[in-house]
């Protein structure tokens, strides 16, 4: 049975979230450091290919096994 949320969708809507933030308090408040935006994007690439990119272990051990 597949988890319903697990942290790879945890954190995926947890830096979606906080970037439409920092995209909103830019837009509407005040002006942000244009150095924290490019940090944050800069995080959010990396995150993002490190959980997309990523081989599921688990799911590789049942195709080997099928395979057999």
């Amino acid at each position: 049975m597949k988890k319903k949320f697990d942290l790879k969708s945890f954190v995926t809507v947890a830096m979606v979230l906080i970037f439409a933030g920092i995209i909103a308090a830019d837009i509407f408040y005040k002006s942000l450091s244009e150095n924290l935006l490019l940090l944050f994007t800069n995080l959010i690439t990396a995150v993002f290919t490190y959980y997309f990119t990523k081989k599921d272990s688990t799911s590789e051990n049942i195709k080997n096994e099928e395979d057999k």
